[in-house]
């Protein structure tokens, strides 16, 4: 098959999947089958007594033989109710929740429909125009100015976001159901072949598809407080509260993994289950993947956002952010496109630098786990993706770069440089496998993070770090470090870019360099003996980690007998486990050192939960090697 054609091959597939989980069609399918009771209740006209009971209760009609109710209706439950054109009444009995601890009967209650079809044992007060709606069973919708639907809606999917560049170029439709991987595979094969045409194609039979003029708000959710609701789908569950506006949107969630929406504002976007957008939040032309929450006045505009990522105060513009991504505080993000995610934004970092001063044309790839810290400043373009767990300092202004060294840290140099170095000042100092020779506490916290945070409840964004894909960014990068000319060592001497590629606008120390080789090779180590005792055990691995466990053993320990192996894997592991303590016990001297009361407030090292955690592994690799060897 060649290149070309496995695109193509992909593409039909992703676009199958999608195809297959969108319940925004369920919906369209039934309100085109049964346009008049897309509910499917048993129907009947209201009897002469049943109207004379109604508008002795204040309700009105343009034409009484245009409302059909369910059979055992009752009339005292509509109260003040103006009717117009055809409507449909379920029966309503009993008491609905409108919020925790508050219930009220449910029925219709002041408030104007038009052509609105309402299940049974509904709730709806005070809304003041319903039109072209099918409320499910025992949906509640309480004080709201306006529910509406046009002559034809497509729930947030009618458009094509522009991800990256912000000029356009890499285009990204929305579907229902639409995720992060899906997103990149898509602007990813912008161009590429027939690819891009059955894309286009795909579309618009989506749109096709989701064609309708109705709104549709699913079974149990509820509507609380809201000025406006339009052309919008909200599945079983969902809970929309002081919302004001929430229009051409898809809220494809359900009762076990409802959606939330409160003081916000949610335009244009495709939700998925358990998304959470609140206090002050703004959404448009987006698509929140699942189990995000975007919180605290933040704002995002023409993106994906992915499983568990959390988005409060800052602005997410043109981005694709994978799952796990923090940016908690005020900052920015613009034009990245980050699928692996599982990074995090700090305050007042400014990753948007994407006009040159002739058109906001200019992206960012970050890797996974990238780590932007407060004040920095990064110039576009700029691609990390090779180079997963790279932490950029505090106040750091990075020029546009690529850079491939894992784990790396970026940071303002310290120690002066030698006048023959001829170091443009621009540049910053890079320090590759930072993150491993002194950081690891931040890893074992990583892995703890995703593994406790994930609401997915289906384990489908892996929460290792040391995975197959990585180890081969790792190796990589051990390759160009070790391809430099023996010779003198000199711990002065300066590399740049042009010597070991991947350095981007960065210089590395050779006393760094050697630091990096040793601890690349001690990870490589680590991981590949890993993978050989969990399948000596018979623990499935991910997807392709025991070629590349058994290539890495073979190059880096050969000769060696399991047994030998298997007793360095126990050595690597205390090792491990004596830089994490490290790395808590400097945090601690450090605090104590300058803060009154510090150690009152932090649990001394070994209560640490991240150290603890790092000892249990330790542990557990002693009893499972003790297993495998006895």
């Amino acid at each position: 098959m060649s290149a070309v054609d496995g695109q193509n091959s992909a593409m039909s597939k992703m676009l199958a999947r999608l195809a297959a989980s969108n319940p925004v069609s369920d919906m369209v399918r039934a309100v085109r089958k049964r346009p008049d009771n897309c509910l499917g209740l048993l129907l009947r006209s209201l009897s002469k007594e049943e109207i004379a009971v109604m508008e002795g209760r204040g309700c009105r009609a343009d034409d009484w033989s245009q409302i059909q109710v369910a059979e055992d209706f009752d009339p005292f439950r509509v109260r003040r109710t103006h009717f117009v054109g055809h409507c449909v009444l379920g029966r309503f009995r009993g008491e609905v929740m409108v919020q925790p601890g508050i219930s009220l009967p449910a029925g219709i209650y002041d408030s104007t429909l038009m052509d609105a079809q309402v299940g049974n044992d509904c709730l709806l007060e005070n809304v003041r125009f319903c039109a072209r709606a099918v409320i499910e069973h025992g949906a509640v919708i309480f004080d709201v100015g306006s529910l509406i639907a046009d002559t034809e809606c497509h729930f947030g999917c009618n458009q094509w976001l522009s991800v990256g560049p912000e000029t356009g170029g890499r285009s990204l439709p929305l579907w229902p159901g639409l995720g992060v991987h899906s997103a990149f595979t898509i602007v990813d094969q912008q161009g590429k072949g027939a690819a891009t045409e059955a894309l286009r194609q795909a579309h618009q039979e989506l749109l096709e598809e989701l064609r309708c003029d109705r709104c549709w708000i699913g079974r149990g959710a509820v509507l609380r407080h809201t000025t406006r609701v339009a052309n919008a789908y909200l599945g079983p569950g969902c809970v929309v509260d002081q919302a004001t506006d929430l229009s051409d949107v898809s809220v494809c969630c359900n009762a076990d993994h409802p959606a939330f929406i409160s003081s916000a504002a949610v335009t244009h976007a495709v939700l998925g289950p358990g998304v959470e957008v609140r206090s002050g939040a703004i959404v448009r032309h987006a698509c929140l993947v699942e189990h995000c929450t975007i919180d605290l006045n933040a704002v995002v505009e023409q993106s994906v956002i992915g499983a568990n990522a959390i988005i409060a105060k800052g602005e997410v513009t043109a981005s694709i952010v994978g799952p796990f991504t923090g940016l908690h505080h005020q900052s920015l993000l613009i034009g990245a496109i980050w699928p692996q995610g599982k990074g995090n934004v700090a305050y007042g970092a400014m990753v948007g630098s994407n006009h040159t001063g002739r058109a906001p044309d200019q992206e960012i790839w970050p890797g996974e786990g990238t780590f932007f810290g407060l004040g920095c400043n990064i110039k576009f373009p700029s691609d990390f993706s090779q180079s997963p767990y790279l932490v950029i300092g505090s106040g750091v202004a990075t020029l546009a770069q690529r850079v491939r060294y894992p784990f790396s840290l970026i940071a303002t140099p310290i120690e002066a440089l030698p006048d023959e170095a001829r170091v443009p000042r621009a540049y910053n100092e890079i320090l590759p496998a930072w993150g491993l020779y002194a950081n690891a506490y931040a890893i074992v916290r990583a892995e703890q993070k995703f593994r406790s945070r994930d609401r997915t409840g289906r384990a489908e964004v892996p929460h290792q770090v040391l995975r197959p894909e990585i180890m081969e960014m790792v190796q990589d990068a051990l390759q160009r470090l070790r391809s430099v000319a023996s010779g003198p060592v000199d711990d002065e001497r300066i590399y740049l870019d042009d010597v070991l590629p991947g350095l981007g606008k960065n210089f590395l120390r050779e006393r760094v360099r050697r630091k990096a080789i040793e601890a690349y090779e001690t990870v490589l180590k680590r991981y590949c003996l890993r993978v050989l005792l969990a399948d000596a055990q018979g623990f499935a691995q991910l997807p392709g980690s025991l070629d590349v466990a058994t290539r890495l053993a073979d190059e880096l320990l050969p000769g060696l007998d399991f047994a030998t192996r298997m007793q360095t894997l126990v050595a690597i592991e205390e090792a491990n486990v004596d830089i994490v303590k490290r790395a808590k016990v400097a945090d601690d001297r450090r605090g104590q050192a300058i803060i009154p009361g510090y150690a009152a407030c932090h649990p001394e090292m070994e209560d640490d939960p991240v150290v603890i955690a790092a000892r249990e592994r330790l542990q557990r690799t002693r009893d499972r090697v003790g297993q495998v060897l006895s």
